[in-house]
């Protein structure tokens, strides 16, 4: 399974996302065809796993920052480090970027993401309720998820625009996105 993912980043690099064939990933990897079907159906399947093997890295990431999370003015600070952990890996990792930009309209891949978009919010609800009193974890999950799905969108966005605008909207984004949370952390 290793080889063929392996194989798979290295083709998806090659012709992308939306190009990729089984027969090119058992080229690449040295198997027969009949061996990759062995392990994934389709290359969706292949895809899918790739996806979320970046979602899981990502997200054993963040949970080591927010281990460290005690205080509101903390959790600003860590979602600041967050988004520039993201726009870092997004920029560097091609593979992970040809495969979310090449499949945008693919609703598998949205509702992996969607699902790991959920699973960090709720992470957040769990952390942030330790230090903020009479957290509504409905509410919350809401608006940490909305900062998250802004956040990983416009960091894509801002990596593939590039340049100086790059920055600006990092910069940005971040602002209104800690201002957000300030906002409903002082609000009843």
């Amino acid at each position: 399974m290793e080889k063929i993912l392996a194989a798979a980043e290295a083709c998806i690099l090659e012709v992308g996302a939306a190009n990729l064939k089984i027969t090119d990933i058992a080229a690449a990897s040295g198997m027969a065809n009949a061996s990759v079907y062995q392990y994934f159906s389709n290359r969706e399947e292949i895809i899918q796993a790739l996806l979320e093997r970046y979602l899981d890295y990502f997200y054993e990431q963040n949970t080591q920052l927010l281990s460290q999370v005690d205080s509101v003015e903390s959790f600003l600070v860590y979602i600041e480090d967050v988004v520039y952990g993201y726009h870092d890996y997004v920029k560097t990792n091609a593979t992970y970027r040809a495969i979310w930009m090449d499949s945008q309209g693919w609703s598998e891949l949205r509702a992996i993401d969607r699902k790991d978009n959920l699973r960090h919010a709720q992470e957040w609800v769990d952390k942030v309720s330790q230090f903020v009193p009479n957290l509504r974890a409905d509410r919350a999950q809401n608006v940490f998820l909305t900062c998250i799905e802004t956040g990983a969108h416009m960091t894509r966005v801002s990596v593939e625009i590039g340049g100086r605008v790059e920055r600006i909207m990092m910069d940005e984004m971040i602002a209104m996105v800690r201002g957000h949370l300030r906002t409903f952390f002082s609000s009843p």
